[in-house]
């Protein structure tokens, strides 16, 4: 291990085999157990091979934190993904592109996102999280009348 480690050049994962899969293990049993469904983040590992074992455990819904992420994933076989940053009105064909490809789950923080996905995504079914401000003035969108009515708006719209 030790003439391997001095070879490396640039940032490379390095794990225990058998520990992830345990740890991998324990996490979904967790989730089981709880009645949840367990939604990994991937962004540490970046990996289809790693992506494999949670799949070969259950794990059918996954997590990333880009779009370019979430189009690796998907050309993997994933077809349950979730991009855990808000949406980056650049990438609307992008996002378009894989939601036809997989069911794909967007994060939105602002009504202007929300509008410009009512306008420009295709027909397909895009399924939209929105990021609420729970207080901080940090992020999100605020809990008000207006996020509000554009709920119910949307929710009235979808159940005709």
């Amino acid at each position: 291990m030790e003439q391997i480690m001095q070879r490396i050049e640039k940032p490379t994962l390095l794990l225990d085999v058998r520990k992830t899969q345990r740890n991998i293990d324990r996490m979904v049993e967790k989730a089981t157990r709880s009645g949840v469904l367990f939604r990994p983040h991937f962004k540490t590992h970046q990996s289809a091979e790693i992506g494999e074992w949670f799949r070969k455990r259950g794990t059918k819904a996954i997590t990333v934190s880009s779009v370019d992420m979430a189009e690796y994933f998907i050309n993997h076989g994933w077809s349950d993904v979730t991009l855990a940053f808000p949406v980056n009105p650049r990438q609307v064909d992008r996002i378009n592109q894989l939601n036809r490809q997989a069911r794909l789950n967007v994060l939105v923080e602002s009504l202007e996102v929300i509008k410009l996905l009512d306008e420009q995504t295709e027909e397909e079914e895009l399924h939209v999280w929105m990021k609420v401000d729970s207080g901080y003035h940090r992020t999100g969108i605020p809990w008000d009348d207006s996020a509000t009515r554009l709920v119910e708006i949307r929710c009235r719209e979808s159940l005709r």
